[in-house]
C-alpha cells in the first residue's frame, strides 16, 4: 500500500518495512498537521511462481 499526498511530496509506503497501520497512521497525523489530502494506492499481489 501507497499513501500520498496530492499537495506535496509526503508518502508513505508498506514497502518501506511500516504495517498498513502504520502508513494509515503516518497519513492520518500529515492530514491533522497540514489539512492536505491524502490518497491511497494498493500494491499488486506478488507474483506465483508454478512449477
Amino acid at each position: 500500500m501507497i499513501k500520498y499526498c496530492l499537495e506535496c511530496d509526503w508518502q508513505r509506503s508498506t514497502t518501506d518495512g511500516d504495517t498498513e497501520k502504520e502508513v494509515s497512521e503516518e497519513a492520518i497525523e500529515h492530514f491533522v498537521e497540514t489539512g492536505h489530502t491524502v490518497e491511497s494506492l494498493r500494491l499488486p499481489p506478488p507474483v506465483v511462481l508454478e512449477n
